[in-house]
Parts: structure tokens; C-alpha cells; sequence
């Protein structure tokens, strides 16, 4: 199937990093979960953040937390120092001064021992997307979603964003398919584009297409464009004619001056074989815009199948460079052939062969030529190369005789019938020449 090769849809995650006053206030039940030691050495902690001192606080930090090591095996904690607070707030710390990799290990360990954390959750998964670690990061902004009883859709798109940033599109697609079910009046527009996306790499085009269908009808500037196409692309790819053609006919209408669209309308009609609206609609494109080499190809041989040679030998000459390739030449010749001008398509066939020297089809078509301009020596030497280079030289080998023949070397002509007759296309034509050798030879013996 025909897709464009959609760009990922990334959108910069800016979570604000939290910062915790440790009082009463701000810890509201928590605050006598906090034994009074952790309590005073996060205050100090928040004072110095509060100051930009992101490196002396995480300092107080992991003093503090140094003396659990004083503890015997299985005392408990009573001060505090491995509280998950003190953990988190540390995170916090490193997180800010870009140290990835301590800020992580805290976190975990903050969420390690109070799973239910949300805000642990939530800048381990800040953390992980800034560390490039976007499966992970997907990972624990889904769990941010899952302990956050509010449950906020933004948590669950970005979990979605980064497994698709990291590759795992079925994933997105999961968390993206909870999303739409969960918060169905939730969706923003701009989310749409991730739907359209996940289902088109998923290979699910049709689940995509009321997402591309809205944002081509809804986004605006170059991204509507880019849906608009988009949508025509899916239309033609899921064998949707109808659709297809009323859609590009509704943007040729509404964006008459746009390339694109002709280019679209074009294609619709080369694949139902439909070619003279095929080469109206190029044409009309390339009074737009001009024509790629491509473009000017298809419109000659367009020109060339609805019998107007005289356009298609003109866009085969624009395409045509001092050293032609050997396929164009042949083409610009046979259009000089329909067009009764044999000596012009020779000098086309003797440019391709100056690209490709005894090309067995162009000379084969010289061949023809030269017979056709009653140069029968010149024909036989073209013919007979071209029976050296083919894979079935049976015609090539007729031809070669009928040119010695009438160019007066029976001789030649003879071998040349001898080669022909071994095929069976030919085989017929081949005896009965060799027939009239041989009785004119008996004649002018006797």
C-alpha cells in the first residue's frame, strides 16, 4: 500500500519539577509520616533549592543518609534516613542539575518503598525522558497515571508519546486506545495526530482514517496541507476510488493554484487507465509548477498513447541530455516514425548507441531504419549485431537476410536465413526465402 512515511509527532514533555516544603501544610497527612529528623534536614534541604543550591542541598542530602549506615541489621529507621521523601527530594536536586543517573536511582528507590508516589512517578519519568530512556520513561508515566487519583489524561498521552518515540508502537497504541476510552471528551486535536500515526504504523489505515479526516478538515497552514495529502494518500491506498476522486476534486476546487492536487487528480486517472484526463490534469500542473522529469515522461508517453506524437516527441527531447540513455532514444525515435520522419529518428538512435554502443534494441530499430531508407548493406550490419546481442535473434536474422538479399550478397543473405529458420516465429518466413535463393541460384547456374 501507498503511505507517506509520517515523522514522528513528538511533543516536548515539559513536567514541572517538584520542589517540597516540608511543614505540615504542604505534607497535609503525610506530615506524620515524616519523623522529625527527616523533617529538619528536608527544610534545610528546601531552603538551599530555594536559593538555586541545588549541589549544597543534595550534599545535606546524602550526609544525612550516610548515617543509616551506622544502623544494625534489622534496626529500624527511626530517623528517617532512607525515608522516600528524602530520596525524592534528592532526585529532585540531581534531576535539576542534570545529573540523570543519580537522579534516577533515587527516584526509584523513592518509589520503591511508597509504590502508590505519584509525584516519585512522575519526575522518574521527567527524568527518563530527559535521559533518553523513553521506554522507561513510558513506563512510569503510566504508573503516574495509574496513582494519580484524578487520573489525568495528559499523564496517559505521554506515557503513549514516549513508548512510540521508543519504537514499541503497539504499546502506544494500548495506552492510546485506554486514553480515548477513559477520557473520550478528553481528546485534544493535537493528539489526534499520535492516534493517526500509532494506527497508520500498526498498519491499521482504516482505524486512522476519522483521525487524518479530522485533522485535515480541523488543523490549520502547512499541517492541514500535509493531513489533506494524507488523506488522499490513504483514500488511493485503501482502494477508496470514490472517495478519492471526490476529495481531490473538492481541493481542486477550493485550492485550484495547489500542484499537488492535479498531481493527485492525475493518478486517480492513470490507475483506472483513464489517460486523456490523466494528461489534462498534468498538463494543468505544469502550467502550476514545473514538471518533474518523471512527470514530463508520463506525459509523453501519454501523448504518445492518445496519438499525438508531435507533443510526445517534444517532452522526450526535454528530457533528453547530450547523452541520452538507450529507453529514451528508442521512444523518441518511434515517435519520429509515427510521425514519417525516418532520418530524425535515425539520428536519435545513433544518439542513444553513442551511450551504449551496439545496444541489441537500438540496433534493431537501425536496423529498420536503414532498410526503411533503402540502405540494405548498412541494414544488413545492423541487423546482424543486433542478432549477436539478443536473447531471441530470430527476427533479427530474417531481417539481416532480407537487407544482404536485396543489397546483392547471396552469400550473406543465405547464412542470415539459415540462423532465422532455427526459430519458430521465423521459421516459416525463413524456408520459404531460402526457397527463392536456392531457385535463383539453380536459375543462374543453368
Amino acid at each position: 500500500m501507498i503511505f507517506f512515511i509520517l515523522k514522528y509527532l513528538l511533543h516536548l514533555i515539559n513536567i514541572a519539577i517538584l520542589c517540597l516544603v516540608v511543614s505540615a501544610i504542604a505534607y497535609g497527612g503525610q506530615a506524620n509520616d515524616i519523623p522529625l529528623s527527616a523533617r529538619m534536614v528536608l527544610f534545610k534541604a528546601q531552603k538551599l533549592m530555594g536559593e538555586n543550591k541545588f549541589t549544597e542541598a543534595a550534599q545535606v542530602l546524602e550526609k544525612f543518609q550516610e548515617k543509616s549506615r551506622k544502623l544494625k541489621p534489622g534496626e529500624p529507621d527511626t530517623k528517617g534516613y532512607q525515608h522516600y521523601l528524602v530520596d525524592f527530594t534528592l532526585g529532585n536536586c540531581y534531576l535539576m542539575t542534570r545529573n540523570y543517573s543519580e537522579a534516577d536511582t533515587h527516584f526509584r528507590a523513592a518509589v520503591a518503598a511508597k509504590p502508590d508516589f505519584n509525584s516519585g512517578w512522575m519526575n522518574l519519568a521527567k527524568c527518563c525522558y530527559d535521559m533518553k530512556a523513553y521506554a522507561k520513561a513510558g513506563r512510569a508515566f503510566l504508573k503516574g497515571y495509574e496513582t494519580d487519583p484524578e487520573k489525568n489524561p495528559e499523564t496517559l498521552y505521554y506515557g503513549a508519546v514516549c513508548f512510540m518515540t521508543a519504537g514499541n508502537s503497539q504499546k502506544a497504541l494500548s495506552l492510546l486506545q485506554r486514553l480515548l476510552k477513559e477520557h473520550p471528551a478528553g481528546i485534544k486535536l493535537e493528539w489526534k495526530e499520535s492516534f493517526a500515526q500509532a494506527y497508520l504504523v500498526c498498519d491499521q489505515p482504516r482505524k486512522a482514517m476519522p483521525f487524518v479526516e479530522d485533522l485535515s478538515e480541523k488543523t490549520q497552514g502547512k499541517k492541514r496541507k500535509q493531513w489533506q495529502e494524507i488523506r488522499l494518500h490513504l483514500y488511493l491506498s485503501l482502494n477508496m476510488k470514490k472517495e478519492a476522486l471526490e476529495y481531490v476534486n473538492w481541493l481542486i476546487r477550493n485550492y485550484p493554484l495547489e500542484p499537488k492536487w492535479w498531481k493527485g487528480l492525475a493518478h486517480l486517472h492513470l490507475r483506472e487507465n483513464r489517460y486523456r484526463p490523466a494528461l489534462t490534469a498534468l498538463t494543468i500542473k505544469g502550467f502550476i509548477s514545473p514538471l518533474t522529469v518523471q512527470e514530463k515522461r508520463i506525459v509523453a508517453d501519454l501523448n504518445m498513447t492518445l496519438d499525438i506524437p508531435v507533443q510526445g516527441v517534444k517532452f522526450y527531447e526535454k528530457i533528453a541530455g547530450e547523452k541520452i540513455e538507450p529507453d529514451l532514444a528508442c521512444r523518441i525515435a518511434h515517435g519520429y516514425m509515427r510521425l514519417q520522419r525516418t532520418e530524425d529518428a535515425l539520428k536519435w538512435v545513433e544518439k542513444g548507441l553513442q551511450r551504449k554502443k551496439n545496444h541489441p534494441r537500438l540496433m534493431l530499430l537501425k536496423g529498420d531504419l536503414l532498410y526503411e531508407l533503402d540502405r540494405y548493406r548498412e541494414a544488413a550490419e545492423a541487423f546482424e549485431t543486433a542478432a549477436r546481442g539478443r536473447k531471441k535473434p530470430g527476427r533479427a536474422w530474417l531481417m539481416a537476410g532480407y537487407a544482404s538479399w536485396n543489397a546483392g550478397n547471396v552469400e550473406k543473405s543465405l547464412r542470415a536465413f539459415k540462423h532465422a529458420v532455427k526459430y519458430p516465429k521465423q521459421k516459416k518466413s525463413a524456408r520459404k526465402a531460402l526457397r527463392q535463393l536456392n531457385m535463383q541460384a539453380d536459375y543462374i547456374t543453368n
